[in-house]
């Protein structure tokens, strides 16, 4: 147990295996991260004294999503894809336990794990449609198994933070837990019998709804691509959503992918980035209100 590296940690909590992800200031998901947290999920994969996982963050994030510093650089492994890959193939349950913000990949991270846990404070989202961009790591796919197709159209074609409660009402979250959040993920994770590996890609109560009325999607995305005036982002959403609804799971990852590169190379995503880190370093300018 102990320091996995300078960004993630383990211990050993009562036979469960508690991953710590610190990263300053908001637990981006860079190569150091995924990394470390590759490890740490391998060593107690290993570790016949573990019976479950929690996967955690700190106080203020469990992940604020990917680094986006790292968009346009050589992909290093293990990629955000190949950790929730990971994450879902463990023999053992793996609980997302989030307090403060899960967004973007970060949420993402999450809904690759067996089961999620909030604090009551905490939010998710998935807010990539504010750089033009959509969800690339599953968010299109399994944020519509668990909230249906209609609620999650409406979380990634806005961006906005959705409070744990609503989470919880969206089935996005399995518990809210009160109290010293570590302590109740914890004996949340260890009360979970062994096997309990409810993946979400496996999950298709959410498009019920839309595979028996084929025009439930398109019907409530009208008013989202009206607004949208012709921009390609909120197009491309909607786009992978209908690939979960119609496509096996893994067709519509690929799918979601080959979408969300359309996007990254795309001019729309490429000049909100760029607004993106201007107003960020006009925020560092001395004496700049």
């Amino acid at each position: 147990m102990g320091n996995i590296n300078q960004a993630v940690d383990l211990q050993h909590r009562e036979g469960v295996g508690l991953i710590v992800m610190d990263h300053p200031p908001v637990n981006a998901l860079s190569h150091v991260l995924r990394q470390g947290v590759a490890a740490a999920l391998a060593r107690v994969a290993g570790d016949a004294a573990i019976t479950a996982v929690v996967l955690t963050g700190t106080a203020r994030a469990f992940s604020a999503g990917a680094d986006i510093t790292e968009f346009g650089k050589p992909a290093q492994a293990p990629m955000l894809q190949e950790l929730i890959a990971s994450i879902e193939a463990m023999s053992k349950p793996v609980v997302a336990a989030i307090d403060g913000l899960a967004f973007g990949g970060g949420f993402e991270l999450a809904l690759g794990c067996h089961w999620r846990v909030a604090a009551p404070g905490a939010k998710v989202g998935l807010p990539e449609i504010k750089l033009g961009l959509l969800p690339g790591a599953g968010g299109t796919q399994r944020t519509p198994r668990l909230a249906g197709v209609e609620r999650a159209l409406r979380i990634i074609t806005s961006g906005d933070p959705v409070p744990a409660a609503q989470a919880l009402a969206d089935g996005l979250l399995d518990a809210v837990l009160a109290g010293d959040f570590i302590a109740a993920a914890v004996a949340y994770a260890a009360a979970l019998k062994p096997g309990s590996l409810r993946q979400v890609r496996d999950i298709d109560t959410g498009l019920a709804a839309a595979r028996a009325e084929p025009a439930l999607l398109r019907r409530a995305a009208e008013p989202v691509l009206k607004r949208a005036r012709g921009q390609r982002a909120p197009q491309a959403c909607v786009e992978a959503i209908e690939a979960a609804v119609s496509q096996p799971f893994d067709e519509g990852l690929q799918t979601e992918r080959r979408l969300f590169m359309e996007l990254v190379g795309g001019a729309e995503s490429k000049a909100q980035r760029h607004v993106f880190f201007a107003e960020r370093e006009a925020q560092k300018v001395p004496g700049m209100p």
